[in-house]
């Protein structure tokens, strides 16, 4: 009796239990139960993004405090430092905000992953501008660090919108102090003036071969001249034109197959022949001798020789 008993209390307890297995299933066994919307926006995501978003304030507010009490005397490079910390800054909160309503609405917001190429370009930006005015800060290092990750949230690498302008930005920084020949026969120096890229025409083949000496870069301006294309340089707006000379110093032809140079003085506007080597000396020596094209002697008028 006891034996018969336990069998039926053990057939109601798996009966019961099998019941409570089934009940966990979903009713409807025809129809496919939906995938719950994966999110995109994830919520580290937005911690990155929170996290940059402080580093961002704490790099404004430092840089913001190295030229207090002296904005009237702030240089060029100054000004770009102080607009692109903000703007950065500025770029950080909006990208926050826009991750944060990703994460809410558990979908993909669109636009966002071109909201995080506008804010990798923002950086880049900023950190060409802090680098050229000589400003290192682990605060760069941390934010360019947590910019990985955001781009691996997002499924973008910080070069995702990195398009034709952004080299053309990064080129035109290899063209500043440089020259560049234009269309013509002109020859243009490559500036940055403020936050724009000007070019400076030099008057003439003097004015250049000068400007060269005078940067001690040596005789050969051509070994500077930058491979900028027509359409960058018609862009550039056309700053005021170089103009120098050689007055008051010694020039001479460059050495070729001609043996008997002539060394000349500029003086008030003419070429004055020293006749007598040993007057190099009296006039600096021998390092004082620029050498220079033909046509740049040739275009002063004679003046009476030095004897």
């Amino acid at each position: 009796m006891k034996t018969k008993t336990s069998l039926l209390l053990l057939t109601a307890l798996v009966g019961l239990m099998s019941t409570a297995c089934l009940a966990s299933f979903p009713y409807d066994w025809g129809e496919t139960q939906p995938v719950p919307e994966q999110r995109y926006g994830s919520d580290r995501l937005v911690r990155y993004a929170e996290e940059l978003s402080t580093r961002a304030d704490d790099l404004a507010a430092s840089i913001s405090e190295r030229f207090d009490n002296r904005f009237e005397s702030l240089r060029d490079s100054d000004i770009e430092v102080l607009y692109g910390s903000e703007k950065f800054l500025a770029s950080c909160q909006v990208f926050l905000r826009l991750a944060e309503a990703s994460a809410d609405s558990g979908s993909r917001r669109a636009g966002l992953d071109a909201a995080f190429g506008f804010l990798s370009r923002e950086f880049d930006d900023f950190e060409a501008v802090a680098r050229r005015a000589g400003i290192r800060t682990y605060d760069l290092s941390d934010c360019a660090d947590l910019l990985e990750r955001m781009g691996r949230e997002v499924g973008a690498r910080r070069d995702y919108s990195y398009d034709r302008e952004d080299r053309e930005r990064d080129a035109s920084d290899e063209w500043i102090g440089k020259y560049a020949k234009g269309s013509d026969s002109s020859v243009y120096l490559i500036e940055r003036q403020g936050l724009r890229i000007v070019r400076r025409p030099f008057k003439n083949l003097e004015s250049l071969f000068k400007y060269n000496y005078d940067l001690d870069r040596g005789d050969n301006p051509w070994d500077y001249v930058a491979e900028v294309p027509a359409a960058d340089l018609d862009r550039m707006k056309i700053g005021d034109p170089v103009e120098r000379t050689f007055e008051g110093q010694m020039i001479i032809e460059p050495a070729g197959r001609k043996l008997n140079r002539s060394v000349y003085l500029i003086q008030n506007g003419k070429k004055r022949g020293l006749t007598e080597a040993s007057l190099v000396t009296r006039y600096g020596g021998w390092n004082k001798v620029r050498e220079v094209p033909k046509e740049i002697i040739d275009a002063y008028p004679d003046g009476d020789p030095i004897r």
